[in-house]
């Protein structure tokens, strides 16, 4: 009698394993196929988002082309330069904006344009946007010239080439060639994450050298442009407001620049390189989107880079 009950025991005990086991693996199974639905969809959003960014992308560069049969000169008062603050899409929305990158100091102007006019600028620029001593912004100003050039001897006094990289922990090396993105300057000599986080609205890494087109750029960049006193560039922002300069003597001719020496060849009125940014929404995702485009003389519209995350 001892011996079957202790069988049927056994049995139950082994019964119950089996069933615990089941349950285990069944659990395990259904957190794998909820997993791998969750990956699909958030693989299905990022690419409908990235295919909602290409259609900004695509609607912009119309308006962007549009301007170009009606006018020679843009500014800020302009259609292309109006937001779109919130245009609903099937499971989200979208909303987006065309920034003038011209309005921007165009980085790679230090090896492409007149080296000393575009350093003293930058340094300038550095100076307005933060609280930084000039020997701070000549060398970042300096290092990101050597940055960008193609040869390896450091700007003096203040320039960075792969002697000083090479130690520091980690280790790395200079470009050597046109910035893509003006985030490559976080890594350029005297740079902090503060510090760019100040200046990433006022600067652009375009491929040739670029004229600061004076009707977008805003009052720090205007400021830099010449030796102005503090507050000036406000000034100018606000002189343009109701009527936006239609020529560079026009501009030269403003109350603050009057008798002051500004480089008439590195300004303009017009713009060939913008910045598509989107912000789409798709289901509980959010994507940052942005293109870069070229403007040529017949108006046509061209896409330079395209990028997501980040500028």
């Amino acid at each position: 009698m001892t011996a079957p009950r202790s069988q049927r025991g056994i049995a139950l005990l082994t019964a119950m394993l089996i069933v615990a086991l089941a349950a285990i693996i069944s659990a395990a199974m259904i957190s794998r196929m909820t997993l791998a639905m969750h990956r699909s969809g958030n693989i299905w959003n990022a690419e409908q988002a990235w295919w909602y960014g290409i259609g900004i992308e695509n609607w912009l560069g119309t308006k962007l082309r549009e301007d170009a049969r009606h006018s020679k000169t843009d500014n800020l008062q302009e259609l292309w330069a109006r937001p779109v603050d919130y245009l609903p899409i099937d499971g989200g929305s979208i909303s987006g904006q065309i920034i003038d990158l011209q309005g921007r100091f165009n980085l790679n102007n230090l090896v492409l344009g007149d080296p000393k006019t575009s350093e003293a600028e930058f340094v300038r620029l550095i100076q307005a946007v933060s609280d930084t001593d000039e020997v701070t912004a000549r060398t970042i100003a300096q290092s990101a010239h050597d940055w960008i050039d193609s040869d390896i001897n450091p700007t003096r006094p203040y320039g960075a080439e792969d002697d000083y990289y090479l130690g520091l922990s980690p280790a790395y090396r200079t470009g050597n060639t046109l910035m893509v993105s003006p985030s490559e300057l976080r890594a350029v000599r005297g740079m902090t994450p503060l510090l760019y986080r100040e200046l990433a609205p006022y600067i652009s890494a375009l491929p040739t050298a670029t004229a600061i087109n004076v009707d977008t750029a805003p009052a720090p960049v205007l400021q830099a442009i010449a030796q102005l006193p503090q507050g000036t560039g406000k000034k100018l922002v606000a002189m343009r407001s109701g009527s936006p300069w239609q020529s560079i003597k026009s501009f030269r001719a403003a109350n603050p620049l009057a008798g002051r020496d500004t480089d008439k060849a590195s300004l303009s009125v017009s713009t060939q390189y913008f910045l598509v940014a989107g912000r789409i929404k798709v289901g509980d995702g959010t994507t940052q989107f942005y293109s870069v485009l070229h403007r040529d003389s017949s108006g046509a519209v061209n896409v330079i880079r395209q990028a997501t995350g980040a500028y």
